[in-house]
């Protein structure tokens, strides 16, 4: 229930839209009930042939004389004869009523009914005619509406999924993976959106047709019509326990979805490697695997769904024979009767069994719609819970709630007792041994600092708790003396400006990937950026410029271009604290000399973080100071030639990195 009010909440806002269509379909299952009602006058004229002017008359003189029978038999009755007495006031109320509706109809609507019978039948096709051409424009505007609605509805699900993920953390989105929300942004939603599109059409339009066809019967004879209402409850169970193994299913089809989805990222994504180590028979079986799972998943689905559906039809089949068999049995023994039962007022005529039995019809095949569409409802209410869930998402990384405002760093950063351990598969903790132990270490602004050490040392996860894409389990990271937990979270990253080893760009301009840096920027600092990254000279060879596109991931541009228009992208958002994160370990020497220039002339008046495995020499005039990591401690700090004399770790760094002539 929780998943149909959240739709309802992204429904509401569009809800004038919803209740026309409502209205269409009301419009639309009055039509299609009256449709049916023409079972009577189409028996009596052409079957029996008769007229109908000759069928109210006599009505009402049959009405006149049970009314005055009636009477008679009261005015007959001893005294104590109170449940005799109970019943004659009920037939004889029930023949006033009836003598006033058909008088009714003899006065206002029977003046414009023909006297010749073809005539009459000529009138009934051609009410029939119009009345369903009535019907079929209705259900048009009626699905126009529904699909205005369900598309509104639907983007405004998708936005809310998307905004949702943008505001997770850095280590939720991992956690949850790449082909986890690009399947819960498609292949969910997309589920969802046909669940949607069924309820507001199917789900609405059947029932209400199902309703005024029952509603017609239940006037004809309520008492026949009672016997096949009695399949509801019966019917109601099964789709109960069916329901339930259908959205079990359903989820793990989602989750096989994921699979597939993870196995298409990572194939296409390692293209190189796959290509290069003729990995294609290895990435075919994890498909196909992946793919016989969603199969498997899916025809579960399937089995469920082909099972409700004739059971549905068999049950309400079975309902309507019900009710059918009385009824014949009140036509030929023309009584109102059975095992001294009464089951009708009067005796039953062939055109009111027939108008009878077309009613009831009338509700097998919204009966039939409804059971076909069960097995897609509880698919998408299962794609539903899963984008919900995503929706429902919070990143770890809290806001404060009073901030602190931020100026810009001009002091220190200081780590303080800082520990940190990454969330294991389940995101239980205990499972993942510490990234970081107790490490305490203070940079003074205007420091190009250099972190080293091997893989896995802790270098990346300390320099990731300055933008807070993680926050310390233990102890505090400080900026000018402040917690950084205490500023805004946006108000933190502008003073941060980040290079990392995969240069990620957008597939768009050079000009909106450099102004990404700072969306304020004009056109004179994102050129003057551009010119400081030495990116402005290959920009101003290429036919289009600052508006070339760069392609996915920046594939159109070489790892050295790419690597400068990151450059300009940090230097353009003028931060007070840079970081470059192995920025060099994929460039060749010449991108190096690029980069040692950039920094030695922008890394003035900042606070510069340097990540790599070992420090190449380029940069050694630079850097102030050297810290060197292992195992997520800092071993020790200092200069180059310091480290080289007194720490084993960094001599072992420099030894593995140094090339076979200068070893030898």
């Amino acid at each position: 229930m929780q998943v149909y009010i959240r739709i309802l909440e992204h429904l509401w806002p569009f809800r004038r839209q919803f209740f026309m269509s409502v209205a269409c379909a009301i419009v639309v299952s009055f039509l299609w009930a009256m449709n049916l009602s023409v079972a009577f006058p189409v028996i009596k004229v052409l079957f029996q042939n008769d007229s109908l002017h000759a069928h109210v008359d006599a009505t009402i003189t049959d009405c006149e004389t049970s009314i005055a029978n009636e009477n008679a038999s009261l005015k007959k009755l001893q005294p104590g004869q109170v449940e005799l007495q109970a019943r004659i006031q009920q037939r004889l109320s029930t023949a006033s009523h009836s003598l006033m509706l058909t008088t009714w109809t003899r006065d206002r609507i029977m003046p414009f009914v023909p006297r010749d019978k073809f005539d009459t039948m000529v009138m009934i096709i051609g009410i029939l005619l119009f009345a369903t051409v009535m019907k079929d424009l209705f259900i048009y505007v009626e699905e126009l509406l529904v699909g205005s609605v369900v598309q509104l509805t639907v983007n405004s699900i998708r936005q809310a999924c998307f905004r949702s993920a943008l505001r997770l953390d850095y280590q939720s989105v991992n956690r949850i993976g790449t082909a986890q929300l690009m399947a819960r942004m498609t292949n969910d939603i997309e589920q969802m959106t046909g669940t949607i599109r069924i309820f507001g059409i199917t789900m609405i339009r059947e029932p209400l047709k199902m309703i005024f066809c029952t509603a017609f019967a239940f006037v004809i004879n309520w008492r026949l019509t009672l016997l096949t209402v009695t399949i509801v409850p019966v019917l109601g169970y099964i789709l109960h326990r069916f329901g339930k193994k259908l959205r079990d299913a359903s989820h793990r089809t989602m989750q096989s979805m994921s699979h597939i989805y993870t196995c298409i990222s990572e194939t296409f994504h390692s293209s190189k490697i796959v290509i290069a180590f003729s990995g294609y028979r290895r990435h075919r079986k994890q498909f196909l695997k992946a793919n016989r799972a969603y199969y498997n998943a899916s025809m579960k689905i399937v089995r469920v769904g082909a099972v409700v559906r004739p059971i549905t039809e068999i049950l309400a089949t079975v309902a309507i024979f019900a009710a059918m068999f009385p009824g014949a049995y009140l036509v030929l023994r023309e009584t109102n009767e059975l095992w001294g039962i009464q089951l009708s007022n009067h005796p039953m005529k062939i055109e009111e069994l027939g108008t009878l039995y077309a009613m009831l019809l009338g509700t097998m095949d919204p009966l039939r719609k409804l059971s076909g569409i069960f097995s897609v409802i509880k698919r998408g209410m299962a794609g539903s819970e899963r984008v919900f869930e995503l929706i429902d998402e919070r990143s770890i990384i809290p806001e404060p709630k009073t901030p602190h405002m931020m100026v810009r760093h001009e002091s220190a950063v200081t780590l303080q007792n800082v520990s940190f351990r990454y969330e294991g598969a389940e995101g239980g903790e205990a499972q993942r041994p510490l990234a970081l132990k107790s490490v305490s270490l203070e940079i003074k602004f205007g420091e190009v600092v250099a972190v080293v050490g091997g893989n896995g040392s802790g270098k990346s996860t300390l320099v990731s708790l300055l933008p807070r894409f993680i926050d310390p389990a233990e102890g505090s990271v400080l900026i000018d003396g402040v917690d950084i937990r205490e500023f805004r979270t946006l108000d933190l990253r502008r003073q941060i400006g980040l290079v990392t080893q995969e240069t990620m760009l957008f597939n768009d301009s050079i000009y909106e990937n450099i102004r990404y840096g700072s969306s304020e920027a004009t056109q004179e600092q994102i050129e003057e950026a551009a010119r400081q990254a030495h990116a402005l000279p290959f920009i101003s060879a290429l036919p289009d410029g600052m508006e070339t596109i760069v392609g996915e991931k920046g594939g159109k541009l070489s790892g050295g271009q790419r690597q400068r228009i990151a450059l300009a992208r940090a230097i353009v958002r003028d931060p007070s604290i840079l970081i470059l994160d192995e920025a060099t370990s994929a460039v060749d020497s010449a991108g190096e000399e690029i980069i040692h220039r950039v920094l030695k002339q922008f890394s003035k008046g900042r606070t510069v973080f340097i990540i790599s495995h070992v420090l190449n020499r380029t940069f050694l005039d630079l850097v102030s100071r050297i810290i060197v990591m292992d195992q997520g401690r800092i071993v020790s700090t200092g200069t180059h030639e310091e480290l080289l004399e007194s720490c084993a770790c960094y001599r072992a760094l420099q030894l593995s990195h140094m090339p076979m002539k200068d070893a030898a």
